[in-house]
């Protein structure tokens, strides 16, 4: 058999998993975006929450101690200068990130998968046309705003 004959007689299979690699794509994609984003807030946030500790375990002393000042004073310091905390944390938001959008696009990642690796032709087929349907109920609804509540749109009509 040719190749031509076989890509005839199997070109829907080559267009789902067309599809399927798309749609795989375009979610790793949102995922890596807001994943960058969940990362270095997180960052921000837990190192201001360590220096916020520290800079409060300076404001008392339960006794009188200049020994004991001055070592919470270095502790601050060492804080307000230090940089490992934040690449762990990166880290952590990143994943965090990344799963959080993964399960948010569950469905085209479904589909997406189904599309790429079924082994029966049909089922390749049916996510195809599943994330066709996706596809185009997100265009509608979110591209073009059909069906959306603008609720900044509607609080400004609003008879007062």
């Amino acid at each position: 058999m040719s190749i031509v004959k076989a890509i005839k007689s199997n070109y829907g299979k080559y267009i789902a998993r067309g599809v399927g690699a798309a749609a795989l794509y375009f979610v790793a994609k949102d995922a890596h975006a807001f994943a960058k984003t969940q990362a270095d807030a997180d960052v921000k946030t837990k190192d201001a929450k360590a220096v916020q500790h520290y800079l409060m375990n300076t404001m008392t002393l339960d006794k009188p101690s200049v020994t004991k000042e001055k070592m919470q004073d270095a502790v601050f310091r060492f804080e307000l200068n230090e940089n490992y905390r934040g690449f762990f944390n990166a880290i952590v938001g990143y994943f965090k990130g990344f799963g959080a959008m993964l399960v948010s696009n569950v469905i085209p990642l479904g589909l997406g998968v189904t599309a790429l690796f079924a082994k029966n032709k049909s089922l390749a087929k049916a996510g195809a046309w599943g994330l066709a349907g996706v596809g185009l109920i997100t265009f509608l609804k979110d591209g073009l705003g059909i069906g959306k509540n603008h609720d900044l749109t509607n609080s400004i009509n609003q008879d007062v």
